[in-house]
């Protein structure tokens, strides 16, 4: 296609009466998701198209907002183009209209200019609709019919933490959330590389729905390195031995440092060692598709991760037990069991069954270094962080604290002086839902050598190296990366710098960490917007994901009728 470039059609007279007014101001710093769908017109053919822009605004002078493109795809008749170059993207008269012009390119070097004039004709709290026009130029010029929705961006990939609120204490109090996300923490405790220690992670036994995100942070002094597998245990007080399956490798992580994971599924044909379930005081019941997870240089370092059991139905109480003997870090069982399931409006009973009071709040993780003695080394201890959410109180020897849990959520209690006493409380909603089908993206083999001419590996290209390379998705949607290639890769998202030397830079939104070859790396895009992601050792490497809400059809000026609902 040859390099062309045509101007937009000036709009003289233009009446402003019967425009609605946008819903919202575009708020400064804020990134907007632009979706253009139509046709395009030739001098011979009609083809289908699309344009999906992430724009963020800038200064505002008078009516008119100045924004910059993040990120831009044009599809036409299935040809994808990126955006390159500096893109002209305004919004006027308060939102009333926009202006977009720019340059995109297909992975061949051809190049295409827009030139985009849109009129607001609707507007409500989900977002304002225009109808567009102008043209596209390439080697021919192609007018447009399009129309466009711009909303709200918020690009996010994996579930936010559950923020629960607090309802006044009744003789029973009540536990309220506001969120059915789940993330919950696992901390890799400071000394868990001495087989001597007999607590390594914390909590060792979670029990999770699919969609969780599990963040496991290494507190301890030295590297570790988290893997799923198969383990094979001769007997409960020996170390097993694992066959990794693929499904979890944080690779290295550094003190400090943290690898999250989110469940996609549980693989319910497999049954938990039986010796390892009965160390980690696990019910038959739950060792239906569990992942074990564990340190492959310290192979006594073992977790596990069970699917959640369908709660029963009615407000029966559910029982967590402090164990006898728990105030003893080295007893290996604290609470039992260490992770429940309730159905939401359910009552937790907390019981002191060791020898000594104790005490359960609710919190998060932290870990403090203190500083030794003269010329030793600083230590770490893990500690929570109450959330003010539970408190039972001191409980004596044989006495019980209820609480009621009203809605879905995750809370993760500990006792605030000896804190290896820790587990988890899900609330889940005896509601079940349809989950959202994952996609996978394969890393094609061979992909770490570029293909084909000059104009094929530059920044603002991506190839056959991911099928598919561009998806579209809807919020809550999990993406999985299967490398298959013989060597490993890297997902990183970023935001393209224009610069062949250094054609990135990583917006922290995907990090995947080397993925091994036949190993596989997932995230959930909860958010709307653009990403691009991209190897950044092959950075020819490099594809698009839209995350856009499930469309609705609407018709606009048909003739009323009367419908009955049933």
């Amino acid at each position: 296609m040859k390099y062309v470039f045509l101007f937009l059609m000036v709009i003289a007279g233009l009446t402003i009466f019967c425009l609605p007014n946008a819903y919202s101001d575009f708020a400064q710093n804020s990134k907007y998701l632009v979706d253009v769908s139509g046709y395009v017109s030739g001098n011979q053919s009609i083809f289908d198209s699309t344009i999906a822009l992430q724009l963020t605004a800038g200064s505002t002078s008078g009516s008119t907002t100045q924004t910059t493109l993040d990120n831009g795809l044009v599809t036409i008749a299935d040809t994808h183009y990126l955006n390159s170059g500096t893109w002209q993207t305004s919004i006027l008269r308060d939102g009333k209209y926009f202006i977009i012009q720019g340059d995109a390119q297909d992975q061949n070097g051809n190049v295409i200019h827009l030139n985009l004039f849109g009129r607001i004709i609707n507007s409500n709290q989900d977002g304002s609709i225009y109808s567009v026009t102008g043209k596209i130029t390439g080697s021919e010029t192609m007018k447009v019919i399009y129309s466009a929705k711009i909303i709200s961006a918020n690009t996010v990939t994996t579930k936010p933490t559950t923020v629960p609120t607090t309802v006044p204490a009744t003789p029973t109090p009540t536990i309220q959330q506001t969120s059915s996300g789940n993330q919950v923490s696992v901390s890799i405790v400071y000394g868990a590389s001495d087989i001597n220690n007999q607590v390594h992670f914390t909590p060792s036994s979670l029990q999770v729905d699919t969609g969780t995100t599990i963040v496991w942070t290494n507190n301890d002094s030295v590297p570790h390195r988290i893997m799923s597998g198969i383990a094979k245990v001769i007997s409960t007080d020996s170390s097993p031995s694992f066959t990794p399956d693929g499904k979890i490798d944080s690779g290295v992580i550094a003190p400090g440092s943290s690898f999250s994971y989110t469940i996609t599924e549980f693989d319910r044909t497999k049954i938990l060692d039986s010796k390892i379930a009965q160390r980690y005081n696990i019910p038959p019941e739950q060792t239906l598709g569990d992942i074990t997870f564990f340190d492959p240089t310290y192979s006594f370092m073992i977790g596990v991760i069970s699917p959640i059991i369908p709660p029963p139905s009615g407000s029966g109480i559910v029982q967590m037990s402090i164990a006898q003997g728990a105030s003893n870090p080295n007893n290996g069982q604290f609470l039992s069991p260490t992770n429940i399931l309730i159905a939401a409006g359910q009552t937790v009973e907390f019981v002191n069954n060791d020898s000594v009071p104790h005490q359960l709040q609710s919190g998060n993780t932290i870990t403090n270094t203190y500083g030794g003695a003269k010329g030793s080394a600083p230590t770490k201890q893990l500690q929570f962080t109450p959330d003010g959410i539970l408190d039972t109180g001191i409980l004596s020897p044989g006495q019980h604290f209820r609480v009621t849990i009203t809605k879905t959520g995750t809370i993760q209690v500990f006792d605030p002086l000896a804190t290896w006493i820790n587990g988890v409380v899900v609330s889940s909603s005896t509601t079940s839902t349809t989950p959202i089908t994952p996609i996978q993206i394969s890393i094609a083999l061979g992909s770490s050598l570029s293909k084909g001419a000059a104009t094929q590996q530059t920044f603002n290209q991506y190839n056959s190296y991911y099928y598919p390379d561009t998806i579209q998705v809807v919020p809550g949607t999990p993406i999985i990366w299967i490398n298959n290639d013989s060597i490993a890769h890297t997902i990183l998202s970023g935001v393209s710098t224009q610069k062949n030397d250094n054609p990135f830079t990583p917006d922290g939104i995907i990090a995947s960490g080397p993925i091994a070859p036949g190993q596989t790396f997932s995230v959930i895009i909860n958010g709307t917007g653009i990403i691009r992601f991209y190897d950044p050792q092959y950075t020819w490497m490099n594809g698009v994901i839209i995350s856009q809400p499930q469309t609705q059809s609407v018709t606009i000026g048909a003739p009323s009728h009367n419908s009955a609902l049933h």
